[in-house]
């Protein structure tokens, strides 16, 4: 396929964003800025952060709530990792779930903390089946940010894309990508906000959605730190006025790196470990309930309803039997991990997500599912599961189990990552995405990885096209998927526009390598379809 470039929008100069970032934390009554969580139609949870135990004030809609904070634990930092002293010890958390708002609508609100007042907008989501003023609903889905500190000034390896039209890249590309971790994930985050505060104008919700590995390692805090601070914090606000839901990555259950050092270990994928990184996720995020029947379940899957969309959420981060062929974590044994949920059939989870597809189904709900392991990739992880030669202990694979019942109750697309690429395959159907270009790797396909259902991989389908040290189009870069469901003008249905988005950067032809601004670009691969209640997928 041929590369073609979408609307181009200068996002910032370089200069003003993308110097080296401060280590030392801003000094702030807010530990975390205000965040949006668990939207619906007629209710928002604000929460934030704090070093103290200082109650805070939100006023909305003519109220004034007071904060009651509590002490998270869960969020102290490991005895063993690297840390900041003057970030404090465990913070508390301010939680407040407005209700009586009215769907579909904006409200401007304050936070007040201290001597400190943050303000911005929420909006609602529209009632279950309906659209915003402006027609439609929104959505963005990422993965793969793996936010650390350690982000900064890491530049990732580029491998150039299969061909090269416009000829070889230029002598000053030294095979890791022109930016940073930071700063792509910066940009990322920059070109989303942009599109978000455009389509809110429009009168159309937003929502976000992160699909794993939101951090390197989720035992780690700082890691967490991180993550919070390019979404509500010192890199960026976007979860101030956009709704985050986050499905769990193997990283989140990831502890740190294990040493024989006792001083260093940091666990792995113990099970100590990745109940510790767990509980920071699920202390972090309001997602709503799902009825586990073990209360360590809770909200490790779940479902939103935001307008005529219906998105469910699955953790796959260690289904189906110990070391066998349907095993997503061959590191971790279930003995040691009751805390994670199976998704296999047989399963709770599965039982969970069957009762909700036909219900989302017979609703004439639009239909996405997400998880974490892309089951068809060309990546790595699209390897056989195994901790042999030619496997891969963290495959996606095994994911594919749940393509049938997926395909039966009319699903339109699975978002996924682990693999670090951009890549589509179509199967009986349904659209399956790997967006794992939120902000860490920027990975070509595994050779001996092969996936028949491929319809474009961003290594393949965009080559690079260079006019002398100036990259003029192609090439993998940070990004997103962006979906926009809209009511067709006449009758009952939808329409539903997916676009592969990146953030491309420009360079000074004066200074070879040196980045100037970025731009919204768009890979040639746009879905488009028609979806009407109560007709089945075709």
């Amino acid at each position: 396929m041929a590369w073609r470039a979408g609307p181009c929008i200068g996002l910032i100069v370089l200069a003003a964003v993308c110097q080296a970032a401060d280590d030392s934390p801003t000094a702030s009554a807010f530990r975390v800025r205000p965040y949006l969580q668990n939207p619906a139609a007629d209710a928002m949870t604000v929460r934030w952060l704090t070093n103290d135990d200082t109650p805070g004030m939100l006023r909305i809609a003519g109220r004034e709530l007071a904060s009651a904070p509590v002490l998270c634990l869960e969020l102290a930092y490991h005895p063993n990792e690297a840390r900041d002293d003057r970030l404090g010890s465990a913070p508390f958390l301010h939680s407040i779930r407005v209700t009586d708002l009215a769907p579909a609508t904006s409200y401007p609100y304050a936070v007040e903390q201290g001597d400190e007042t943050m303000k911005a907008i929420l909006t609602t989501a529209p009632e279950p089946g309906a659209v915003g003023a402006g027609g439609g609903v929104r959505l963005f889905v990422y993965s793969d940010c793996e936010a650390q500190p350690e982000s900064r000034g890491s530049r990732v390896e580029w491998p150039p894309a299969a061909t090269l039209p416009g000829g070889p890249r230029p002598r000053w590309v030294d095979g890791r990508y022109p930016a940073d971790e930071t700063t792509g994930y910066r940009m990322n985050l920059a070109l989303i906000a942009a599109r978000a505060a455009e389509s809110l104008r429009a009168g159309n919700p937003v929502l976000v959605s992160v699909v794993g590995d939101l951090v390197e390692s989720g035992g780690e805090q700082r890691d967490w730190d991180e993550f919070w601070r390019h979404n509500a914090g010192d890199f960026g606000t976007l979860a101030s006025r956009v709704p985050i839901v986050a499905a769990l990555g193997n990283h989140e259950i990831f502890g740190g790196p294990p040493s024989d050092d006792p001083r260093k270990d940091l666990g792995g994928y113990s099970g100590r470990a990745t109940l510790v990184g767990a509980m920071k996720f699920l202390t972090y995020f309001d997602h709503p309930a799902n009825g586990a029947a073990d209360e360590r379940h809770e909200e490790r899957y779940h479902r939103i309803d935001f307008g005529p969309v219906c998105l469910l959420t699955l953790d796959t981060t260690n289904g189906g039997r110990d070391d066998g062929p349907d095993d997503t974590n061959h590191e971790l044994d279930r003995a040691d991990a009751p805390h994670v949920p199976d998704y296999a059939p047989g399963s709770e989870q599965y039982a969970w997500l069957e009762r909700q597809l036909a219900a989302a189904a017979a609703a004439g709900r639009i239909i996405f599912v997400q998880f974490h392991h892309a089951p068809f990739s060309s990546g790595p992880h699209g390897l056989p599961p195994g901790a042999g030669a030619g496997e891969n202990p963290q495959s996606g694979r095994p994911l594919r189990v749940l393509a049938e019942l997926l395909q039966r109750h009319g699903v339109r697309a699975v978002f996924s990552g682990h693999d670090e690429m951009y890549e589509h395959s179509i199967v009986d159907g349904v659209h399956y995405y790997d967006v794992g270009i939120g902000g860490d790797a920027l990975r070509g396909p595994a050779a001996a990885a092969r996936n028949d259902r491929r319809v474009f991989l961003a290594h393949e389908d965009a080559p690079e096209r260079w006019a002398g040290d100036m990259l003029e189009s192609g090439g993998k870069h940070y990004g997103h998927v962006e979906v926009d469901v809209t009511r067709q003008p006449t009758g009952p249905g939808f329409t539903v526009t997916i676009r592969p988005v990146h953030v491309f950067p420009v360079f000074d032809p004066d200074t070879p390598g040196t980045i100037v601004t970025w731009e919204r670009r768009e890979y040639d691969d746009l879905v488009t379809f028609d979806a009407t209640p109560g007709e089945p997928a075709p």
